[in-house]
């Protein structure tokens, strides 16, 4: 285990490894539940549509129960999409497909970081934000608003709360999220405890994922986004047949266990072509949350129902481990 990976642990939401409750119920399950209230007053917009709300626990075990159940979902989703690439034996040279399934195991992969964070992009519909808003009309905190937004938002907990944010694009705001929860980890680093060469070498890991999900002026961090539109949409990149223009290496893109070695393995830097880059930072994203988890599960004591049942199963059942 890399030290670095000591350090990161430091600023995670620890109770996320450390749930042995059997429930399946998710983060929406949470807020559907309705087991919290409004930590303040609702705001609205210019509708008098709320946009944004805070609550607090009453119970915290159901509430850690709901993250820990989607990080390990995510990662579960990561792994496998990851490791289902591979060479397609009548077209060696194909690889749209492949990097296709790249980005979304990143995608993925970021959403399972976020949660071992204590953060969470989620849709939440109509009948999510109905029953917050029923709480806080019974609790007087309703104000002048006459409703909560449906929509794609982004949750942090904190101290016993957890705040809501609506945000707009499921995708480019998940990796904008994810750039913010980076900087905010790099922003960390000097206050959590080991030596001094360790919080620099995971100051640097990081600062180089945030750097290269930035690539050709991405500046909120969803390049990889914007790469995955272009080549399923726009089939660029020579990945699709006859492949013209392709300068990738077809033997690297197929590769479906290069994520088992160590995040700081893959050339992050800028000078490469872009479907080399799709292969380099989704094995990083999946990298890093691979060693997370399994140095949270471990230390732990492999106490986490969901990860033991989920995650580890599956890699033992693909001869991972």
């Amino acid at each position: 285990m890399l030290p670095e990976i000591g350090i990161l642990h430091q600023l995670a939401a620890n109770n996320v490894f450390e749930v042995t409750n059997p429930t399946q119920g998710d983060l929406k399950a949470w807020l559907a539940n309705g087991q919290y209230l409004l930590a303040s007053p609702l705001a609205s917009n210019t509708s008098s549509r709320a946009t944004d709300f805070k609550l607090f626990f009453q119970r915290s075990d159901f509430y850690y129960a709901s993250m820990a159940n989607e990080c390990n979902r995510f990662s579960q989703a990561a792994i496998e999409t990851m490791w289902s690439i591979g060479e397609v034996s009548r077209l060696p040279k194909s690889a749209g497909w492949s990097t296709i399934k790249m980005y979304y195991s990143a995608f993925f992969a970021a959403h399972s970081l976020l949660r071992i964070y204590g953060k969470a992009c989620s849709q939440l519909s109509a009948q999510h934000v109905a029953k917050v808003y029923e709480i806080a009309a019974a609790t007087s905190y309703a104000g002048n608003v006459t409703s909560i937004d449906s929509g794609f938002y982004l949750s942090s907990v904190d101290n016993g709360e957890v705040t809501y944010r609506k945000l707009k694009d499921s995708h480019a705001d998940t990796w904008s999220s994810f750039f913010d929860l980076l900087a905010w980890i790099i922003q960390e680093i000097d206050g959590t405890t080991g030596r001094g060469v360790h919080k620099a070498d995971a100051m640097t890991l990081v600062s180089n994922i945030k750097l290269a999900i930035s690539r050709s002026g991405a500046s909120r961090g969803n390049w990889m986004s914007q790469m995955r539109n272009k080549i399923n949409y726009q089939h660029t990149s020579g990945v699709w047949y006859p492949y013209v223009g392709a300068i990738h290496e077809n033997r690297m893109i197929s590769k479906n266990a290069g994520w088992l070695q160590a995040p700081t393995t893959f050339d992050l830097r800028e000078n490469q072509g872009d479907v080399s880059a799709m292969y380099n930072i989704s094995n990083a994203i999946l990298s890093l949350m691979y060693q997370l988890v399994k140095y949270g599960f471990e230390r732990s004591g492999k106490a986490s129902t969901p990860l033991k049942n989920g995650t580890f199963r599956l890699l033992h059942q693909i001869q991972m481990i």
